[in-house]
């Protein structure tokens, strides 16, 4: 018998057999990691060799995903994000724990997907040290007295709105909702962040505008970063070798490219009265502030400490620093903001009686008055309309923090260089914090309601000191946008509205068939 076995053996080719080793091998490696979170008796999904549950989110979108994880396995579910582990957490204690009081554990977002130089320099994405010192660089830039002084940038964009309102109102055409505000949003990024204006609402072939879509809009490109999560090493040989971001790639150095010449020629000119951001870093670079930010999120208090390595402190912004500054405020602040405006009017055309509430609102206590920073903060259903959008639709679903050392959390062990996940999506659409979660409903923020909530169940902006540092400037850009059009407009579902909007499978929260309505006048 054995030597037939042998035989049999000695019969195969060399080749099959180095094949066979390869597959073998290339398993074991692609499965071996899963282990560690099942040993430490975290439960979860099944992962897929080298996909870990990767597959899933793309085939049901994290705002499917997120929620039938959470009611079948609990507040604490492991996820692995190709072969990395993760932690998804929904109980509001240990989200506290882990934005708030742990926070020197968890500063950092992850850094799963490899960037450049430029990348490493946002403060989106910077890391320990040289986070705190740009956070600490760039908060004052958006506080109430800058907000203030951005005002006038918003009204012009503001004015342009209005007049294609005016237009497809008296067309009594059907309008792509996310169009008309992107040209909007994209006007007032361009503005406030760069002191251009690029009136995309009526020139949408203008270059900047143009390349900046190619940068922000790489869906198709998606299935192509799988593979950093699979092997880092892979993924970043793919993208230096092949042709295919071509396109994305140079609608990225185009931007950048802007941006530098922008900041040459705002240098040579000595321009010293400009308020948008680009002006107010070029600012800190002649005296640094070293000031402590606050923010406040639910019921906690978080500061932002001064940085501690030498290297950091009493030193100047660096151009590139405020490069990268300009293009993640572009790339975080245009499509959110869109797709948030978009949501909301989708939900007032649905509910008349909550839209007339709302533009009785503005008409009593504004009038004709111009919208501003001061103004829009004395309308609290304004407030409540557009925070109940952000439950409904949170445009991130999800927020990660790495790992940077072991914890235990409420008895369950974290180990080192976990991605820890907390489900926005899925927490905002929990019936135990909001009841009917689908129902769009201004009356859960109303201020009785606001003190039943449970901290840490509504997290649209983040939390902690890693909170969304451009939260105002957003707030105002809506609301200013909402009060300038329902005080003469609203909005009005036609035949292609749909009931329940339908989501693209992506990290974002983006509408598959676009949102549209009929603007129709008052």
């Amino acid at each position: 018998m054995m030597e037939i076995i042998q035989n049999i053996i000695f019969a195969i080719p060399s080749s099959v057999w180095v094949a066979f080793i390869c597959v073998v091998g290339a398993y074991i490696w692609g499965t071996w990691p899963y282990r560690q979170l099942k040993n430490l008796g975290i439960p979860g999904p099944k992962p897929t060799a080298f996909f870990g549950n990767l597959l899933d989110m793309k085939k049901k979108g994290v705002f499917k995903l997120d929620p039938e994880l959470l009611s079948k396995y609990g507040d604490v579910v492991s996820f692995y994000m190709g072969r990395y582990p993760g932690v998804i957490v929904a109980d509001p204690e240990m989200i506290k724990q882990i934005m708030v009081k742990d926070f020197s554990v968890f500063t950092n977002r992850s850094n799963l997907q490899p960037g450049d130089k430029i990348a490493a320099d946002m403060v989106l994405r910077a890391r320990d040290e040289k986070w705190k010192f740009l956070r600490t660089i760039l908060s004052p830039n958006f506080t109430s007295k800058k907000m203030r002084q951005m005002v006038p940038l918003v009204h012009t964009a503001l004015s342009t709105l209005e007049k294609n309102c005016e237009t497809k109102s008296k067309s009594g055409e059907q309008v792509d909702i996310n169009a008309l505000f992107g040209g909007y949003t994209m006007d007032v990024i361009a503005s406030t962040s760069f002191g251009i204006e690029v009136d995309s609402q009526n020139d949408p072939n203008n270059p900047f505008v143009q390349n900046a879509m190619k940068t922000i809009r790489t869906d198709r490109f998606r299935f192509i970063f799988l593979l950093s999560f699979i092997c880092n090493p892979l993924f970043k040989l793919f993208v230096r070798s092949t042709y295919l971001f071509n396109s994305v790639v140079s609608s990225r150095k185009f931007l950048i490219n802007f941006c530098r010449m922008l900041l040459a020629d705002r240098k040579e000119k000595k321009i010293l009265d400009s308020n948008d951001l680009l002006q107010m870093m070029i600012n800190t670079q002649e005296a640094p502030n070293a000031s402590k930010e606050t923010n406040r999120i639910g019921d906690a208090e978080q500061k932002i400490s001064k940085p501690t390595d030498t290297s950091f402190k009493r030193r100047k912004m660096t151009d590139q620093e405020i490069v990268a500054q300009c293009f993640i405020f572009f790339l975080a602040g245009y499509e959110t903001t869109a797709s948030t405006l978009s949501f909301m009017a989708h939900s007032l055309s649905l509910n008349p009686d909550i839209q007339k509430k709302l533009t009785q609102e503005i008409k009593d206590i504004l009038g004709d008055e111009l919208p501003d920073y001061d103004n829009i903060q004395k309308l609290p259903y304004l407030d409540q309309c557009m925070s109940e959008t952000l439950r409904k639709y949170p445009i991130a679903t999800r927020v990660i923090r790495h790992t940077s050392r072991d914890i235990t959390i409420k008895n369950w062990q974290i180990p080192k260089d976990t991605e820890v996940i907390i489900p926005i999506y899925g927490l905002h659409h929990n019936p135990k914090y909001w009841p009917d979660p689908q129902k769009f409903d201004p009356e859960r923020f109303s201020p009785e309601a606001q003190e039943k909530h449970t901290p840490f169940t509504y997290l649209p902006f983040g939390g902690g000191p890693r909170i969304c540092i451009g939260m105002r400037l957003a707030q105002m850009e809506l609301k200013m946008a909402m009060v300038q059009i329902l005080r003469k407009f609203k909005f009005v579902p036609c035949e292609k509205t749909e009931d329940e909007i339908v989501f693209n499978n992506s990290p974002l929260l983006t509408p598959q068939n676009g949102i549209t309505l009929k603007i129709e006048k008052i």
